[in-house]
């Protein structure tokens, strides 16, 4: 509900006019309309709904900020993909970014918008959260709708709690080459890697790194069998 509220009024502003004096009210009628449908749940109207004035207010100071600085153009929820060569065959990687913009100094921002937790700088660094450097390399191949390929000088998360802090933007990293090039050839080597027939899939590939809910354990019956003892396996 956040990233459509968010993806209608960008769209309806934007850059790189400057915001209208009422934004931050224009944002809120937008959000009550994205979220008419949803306000009968408790869990919306209680927990949702008073976050996201809080995110508005956050949202246009810092949107006006950004066009007062030379915002050149933004395009919200943007589909692209690029096909790579792998030894099984070509391999297609897709994207939806949330937003991308174009700055004043001719390169592009790659944003994600993380109304939850968003990774650290460690854990892109690590390649533990490859999504936002892979979207960087099809915004500088020129992959996405409608978007030129240009160099990509920000990847950052707009971390949207609406909470005592209602929002902040965090760098993925500090050298954005270096993660856009390190994910690129990551994906090559991890694909390669599993269109070789030997290459088993486990459902935690990397169980010391693994997220709270993964796609494949139940099928692998992991709890089941992390719960066997020793002397049941004797």
């Amino acid at each position: 509900l956040i990233h459509a509220a968010l993806d209608r009024f960008v769209g309806a502003h934007p850059p790189p006019a400057p915001l209208p004096p009422d934004a931050e009210a224009r944002l809120i009628a937008t959000g009550r309309a994205v979220f008419a449908e949803h306000l009968a749940r408790p869990g919306v109207w209680a927990f949702w709904w008073p976050r996201f004035l809080r995110i508005a207010g956050w949202f246009a100071a810092v949107e006006s900020e950004r066009r007062a600085a030379g915002l050149a153009a933004s395009r919200t929820e943007v589909e692209g993909a690029m096909t790579i060569p792998a030894p099984g065959g070509d391999f297609t990687l897709t994207a939806t970014a949330d937003r991308i913009d174009r700055l004043a100094d001719g390169g592009l921002a790659v944003i994600d918008y993380k109304t939850g937790t968003a990774p650290t700088q460690k854990q892109v660094l690590a390649g533990y959260a490859p999504q936002l450097p892979l979207e960087g390399a099809l915004a500088e191949g020129g992959h996405f709708d409608g978007i030129p390929g240009r160099p990509v000088t920000r990847l950052d998360y707009w971390r949207l709690g609406g909470g005592a802090t209602a929002g902040e933007i965090a760098a993925a990293g500090r050298d954005i080459r270096a993660l856009i090039d390190d994910a690129a050839a990551g994906l090559e080597r991890l694909v390669a890697t599993y269109d070789d027939p030997a290459t088993p899939y486990p459902a935690r590939p990397r169980p010391d790194a693994a997220p709270r809910y993964g796609d494949y354990e139940h099928l692998a019956r992991v709890r089941e069998w992390s719960s066997v003892d020793d002397e049941d396996t004797a």
